[in-house]
C-alpha cells in the first residue's frame, strides 16, 4: 500500500490526473480509496464514474475523512475485542 500526495493551485489539473490514473488502474484487484472532505464527496463520486465511463465501481471508493476515521476506529475495536476474547 502506498500514499501519494498530489498538490497544486486550483485549476492545474490535479483531479484530472487522479481520476485518469484511477481509471487506468481500476481493473486491478487492489481496492482504491479516494479520500476527500465531506463537501466534495458527491462531486468526487461523479468524477470517478465519469472518468471510468461505467455506472458502477467495485474496486474504487470515495471515502470522507469522517467515514475513514469511523472505519479505522471500528476495525481497531474489533481487533481489540478479538485479542481480549482469545486470552
Amino acid at each position: 500500500m502506498s500514499l501519494r500526495l498530489i498538490y497544486g493551485r486550483a485549476g492545474t489539473g490535479k483531479s484530472e490526473i487522479c481520476f485518469n490514473e484511477i481509471s487506468e488502474k481500476i481493473a486491478g484487484k487492489n481496492k482504491i480509496y479516494i479520500i476527500t472532505p465531506e463537501q466534495f464527496s458527491f462531486t468526487s463520486e461523479q468524477k470517478l464514474l465519469n472518468s471510468i465511463k461505467q455506472n458502477a465501481v467495485i474496486n474504487a471508493e470515495v471515502i470522507t475523512f469522517n467515514r475513514m476515521a469511523y472505519r479505522v476506529s471500528r476495525r481497531s475495536s474489533e481487533e481489540l475485542q478479538k485479542q481480549t476474547f482469545q486470552k
